[in-house]
């Protein structure tokens, strides 16, 4: 009995051993159990009723969806264009789960106006309201450059077609053939900005230009001659950095300019002095300096609208400026370029007793 005892111990220490492990492997396994979350499939995560372009699945070339033309641009332009959304053969390869999960599936929502068997509807091209998920890349610099070389070739020509191709022969309004190739009189009212016009001030249609909102003044030379084609996509519609909403009328600074004024027909050039230069849309202001008013709104025999508003904040620092502006800007201290012009040294208004 006493030889065998210390074998029994050893199995007993063995057992009990066993045992403990076992527990130590039970309780850790559920630590790690306990620490793992459950992971939501990756449909519920996925919005259906938003398409959006940034979707790493959806960044194949354009023309894997888009067809150019559409075969509705008869009836939705006067030029080929594309006028439509993608064919439900673009979305079914990836997303037939979806179109088949119900009655009303959501994810057609993204171009029908009403979700039903029986509604075929769609949203106009280009969804209203929307937010926008491209820029446009449009190099000033190389048009200007195609400009100039056709007036260069048709000053070659007798001056006859010089003259028709140059203003128009038909009216006593001079029209160039240069920006207003794209930006045209503007004949409709521009849309208010949120919160209303500053001082209820409500600029006329005549006051801006119209800028290109389709492709009816690209495809002229871009459709299937000039890179980048209507096929090209990409070489002018370019992923934005965040969606957004565009505006109907950009920001300006003298609000009360008015484009259709009679003195102010000239080549636009003749103001906006750097924007043929721009390669990229990207931080593109009308940046039209002080000097090219000045020649007549701040010259001695003419007008001195400028110099004539600096006195006055020289006598009231709270004088608004209003022959250009409207009083959000009217009420800032006049830009150095200002008294420049004026022959003055720049003042603050706080500097003003």
């Amino acid at each position: 009995m006493n030889a065998q005892f210390p074998v029994r111990r050893a199995r007993l220490f063995a057992a009990s051993l066993a045992m403990l492990l076992l527990l130590l492997a039970t309780v850790a396994g559920g630590q790690r159990r306990r620490v793992r979350k459950p992971v939501a499939p990756t449909s519920a995560r996925i919005d259906y009723s938003q398409f959006l372009h940034s979707t790493p699945k959806h960044q194949a070339a354009c023309s894997t969806c888009h067809l150019a033309p559409t075969e509705n641009w008869r009836k939705a332009r006067t030029f080929p264009d594309v006028a439509d959304y993608p064919g439900h053969a673009a979305c079914v390869g990836c997303h037939r789960p979806q179109f088949f999960r119900s009655a009303k599936p959501v994810i057609c929502s993204v171009c029908h106006a009403k979700v039903s068997p029986r509604d075929d509807a769609r949203f106009s091209f280009g969804k209203p309201g929307t937010l926008r998920q491209f820029v446009i890349e449009f190099p000033h610099d190389k048009h200007q450059d195609v400009i100039a070389r056709v007036l260069r070739q048709l000053e070659t020509r007798p001056a006859r077609f010089v003259r028709t191709s140059f203003t128009a022969a038909d009216d006593h309004t001079k029209h160039y053939n240069n920006c207003e190739i794209c930006h045209a009189p503007r004949t409709n009212a521009a849309i208010a900005p949120t919160g209303g016009w500053p001082d209820s001030f409500t600029p006329e249609a005549a006051f801006f230009k119209t800028a290109p909102h389709d492709h009816s003044s690209c495809f002229n030379c871009h459709w299937k001659s000039q890179q980048p084609t209507s096929a090209n996509c990409a070489g002018c519609h370019k992923p934005a950095e965040k969606s957004y909403l565009p505006a109907d009328t950009p920001a300006r600074i003298s609000m009360k300019f008015r484009h259709a004024r009679e003195q102010h027909l000239a080549e636009c050039t003749t103001c906006h002095i750097n924007i043929t230069k721009s390669s990229s849309l990207r931080g593109l202001a009308p940046d039209v300096p002080i000097t090219s008013c000045s020649e007549c709104h701040n010259k001695d025999g003419l007008r001195l609208d400028v110099s004539k508003e600096l006195e006055a904040i020289d006598k009231n620092k709270d004088f608004v400026c209003s022959y250009c502006h409207t009083s959000d800007v009217g009420r800032r201290d006049p830009p150095g370029s200002h008294y420049l012009i004026a022959g003055r040294e720049a003042i603050k208004r706080k500097d003003v007793k």
